[in-house]
C-alpha cells in the first residue's frame, strides 16, 4: 500500500479520522478563498457586466454537478467496501466502472448543456444587456463540464482508498492554475467572461490528468488496467447508480428548497438581506467542518464493514460525531461572543450601525443549535456507509426541504418576519439531528448486529 493512502480499518480512530478529514475541510476552505479572488480578477478585467453574466448562472450548473456527485458517492461507498475487504480484483473492476459512468454521463451533460445553452438561459430570464456574454461563459462552461465531473469522481475514489491528502494537493494546483489563467485569459487578453471559463475548465481538465496519474503510482494494477478503456460492469455499475441516485436526487433537490427560503429573506428588505449573507459568511467555517464528516464517515464505515470491523464502526461513528459537534460548538462559542468585531470586517463604516446589531441577533439565535445540524450531517454520512442511501434521502428532505418549504408556505406569512425565518432554520436543524439519531440506531441494529 502507498504511503498516501490511509487504512481506516486500522489504528487509533481518533486519530486516523482527523487525519483523514483535516485536509478535506482543507480543500473546501481553499475552493471558498478560490472562488473569491475569481470573482475579484473577473470583477477588476471584466466590470458588472461580466460578474452579472457569471452570478446569472451559477446555479444553473449546480444541477449536472450535484446531481453526478450524488453518483459519484455511491461509487465511492462500493469502492470504500472492496478497499476495505481487501478485495483487489472487485476493487479494480469496480473503479473502472465508477470512471466509465463518470465519463459517459459527463459527455452527455456537455453536450446537452452546450445544445441547450440558449433555451436555458431564456427559462432563468437573463437580462437582454448581458445575454450575449451569458451565453459564452455557459457554453464554454458546459463544454468542458465533463472534465469537471470526471474530477469529482477521481478525487471520490482516492478518498474511498483512504486517500485524502492528494486530492487536496490537485484542489491547489488547480485553484493556481485557474487564477493564473484568470489574469492571462481576462486580464492579458481581455476576453472577459469567456476567458474566465476557458480559465476554469483548463484548470479542471488539469487535476483529471493530476488524479488519474496519481490513482496509477497508488496502485500500479490500476495503471495497467488503463481507466481510460470503457468498462460496462453490470454487477458494479447497478448498485452504485441505486446507492447513489437517492444522493443525487437529494443534491438537486437540496438548492430548489433553499431558494425558495432565499426568494422570502429577499422580501424581508436590504438590511435583513445584508446582515443573513454577513451571518453565512461568518458561519463558512461550521459548514466545512459538519459536510467534510459527512464524507468522511461514509467512507470510514464503508471500510470497516467491507472488512467486518463492527464494533469499530460503531465506536468511530460515535468519535467522528463527537469531533464534528465538539469542534462546531467551540465555533458557535466565539461567533455568540465576537460576532460583531467580526461582522465588522464585511461591511463599511457608515452601514455597520445598522447592520450589525441584526447581525448579532441573528447569529445569538442560532449560534446554540448549529450542533443539531453538526450531528445530523455526521450521522447522515454514517448510514450512507452502512450502504443504504434511500432512507438518509428521505430524511433530509423531510426534516429540512420540506418542512423548511412548508414552514414559509404555511408558518411565514401569520409572523412575516426575519425572526421567523430565523426560527424555520433551527427547526430544520433540530429536526434533521433528532431524525438522524433515530434512524443510525435503527440501521446500525439492522447491520451490525
Amino acid at each position: 500500500m502507498a504511503k498516501k493512502q490511509l487504512d481506516l480499518t486500522e489504528g487509533r480512530i481518533l486519530s486516523v479520522l482527523a487525519a483523514f478529514v483535516l485536509p478535506m475541510i482543507l480543500g473546501s476552505l481553499i475552493q471558498q478563498l478560490y472562488i473569491t479572488a475569481d470573482a475579484v480578477i473577473v470583477g477588476r478585467f471584466a466590470g458588472k457586466v461580466g460578474l452579472a453574466a457569471i452570478d446569472s448562472v451559477h446555479t444553473l450548473f449546480k444541477f449536472p454537478l450535484n446531481f453526478m456527485n450524488g453518483l459519484a458517492s455511491g461509487a465511492t461507498i462500493i469502492i470504500s467496501g472492496y478497499f476495505g475487504a481487501k478485495n483487489d480484483e472487485e476493487l479494480n473492476c469496480s473503479v473502472r466502472t465508477a470512471f466509465t459512468i463518470a465519463m459517459g454521463l459527463g459527455l452527455v451533460c456537455s453536450a446537452f448543456g452546450v445544445l441547450f445553452t440558449p433555451r436555458l438561459l431564456q427559462l432563468m430570464s437573463v437580462p437582454e444587456d448581458i445575454f450575449r456574454q451569458t451565453l459564452i461563459y455557459t457554453r464554454i462552461y458546459f463544454g468542458g463540464i465533463w472534465a469537471m465531473i470526471l474530477y469529482n469522481m477521481s478525487a471520490g475514489i482516492m478518498r474511498a482508498l483512504g486517500d485524502s491528502k492528494r486530492p487536496l494537493y490537485v484542489l491547489i494546483i488547480c485553484s493556481i492554475a485557474n487564477i493564473l489563467g484568470d489574469i492571462i485569459l481576462v486580464g492579458g487578453f481581455k476576453l472577459g467572461v469567456g476567458g474566465a471559463a476557458a480559465a476554469t475548465v483548463g484548470a479542471q481538465i488539469i487535476s483529471v490528468f493530476c488524479t488519474y496519474n496519481m490513482l496509477g503510482r497508488t496502485r500500479r494494477d490500476l495503471a495497467a488496467a488503463k481507466l481510460y478503456r470503457p468498462n460496462f460492469c453490470a454487477e458494479h455499475m447497478v448498485p452504485m447508480i441505486k446507492i447513489g441516485f437517492p444522493l443525487a436526487l437529494q443534491s438537486m433537490l437540496f438548492p430548489i428548497a433553499n431558494s425558495i427560503v432565499q426568494a422570502s429573506v429577499n422580501k424581508m428588505g436590504t438590511d435583513a438581506i445584508a446582515a443573513w449573507g454577513i451571518c453565512d459568511k461568518l458561519e463558512m467555517l461550521i459548514w466545512l467542518i459538519a459536510d467534510a464528516m459527512s464524507p468522511a464517515l461514509t467512507t470510514y464505515v464503508a471500510q470497516n464493514l467491507g472488512a467486518e470491523k463492527k464494533d469499530r464502526v460503531t465506536k468511530g461513528v460515535y468519535t467522528g460525531t463527537a469531533m464534528s459537534t465538539g469542534a462546531v460548538a467551540f465555533i458557535c462559542l466565539g461567533l455568540f461572543f465576537f460576532a460583531g468585531p467580526l461582522g465588522k470586517l464585511f461591511i463599511s463604516e457608515a452601514d455597520a450601525e445598522l447592520i450589525i446589531p441584526l447581525v448579532i441577533k441573528y447569529i445569538k439565535m442560532l449560534a446554540p443549535f448549529f450542533v443539531f445540524y453538526a450531528v445530523g450531517e455526521a450521522l447522515s454520512g454514517a448510514c450512507c456507509g452502512l450502504g443504504d442511501t434511500f432512507r438518509p434521502m428521505v430524511a433530509t428532505l423531510l426534516s429540512i426541504c420540506l418542512l423548511r418549504v412548508l414552514c414559509i408556505w404555511f408558518v411565514l406569512p401569520s409572523f412575516y418576519t426575519m425572526e421567523c425565518i430565523v426560527w424555520i432554520y433551527i427547526a430544520s436543524w433540530i429536526a434533521v439531528g433528532v431524525s438522524f439519531f433515530g434512524l443510525y440506531q435503527y440501521l446500525s441494529r439492522k447491520k451490525l448486529s
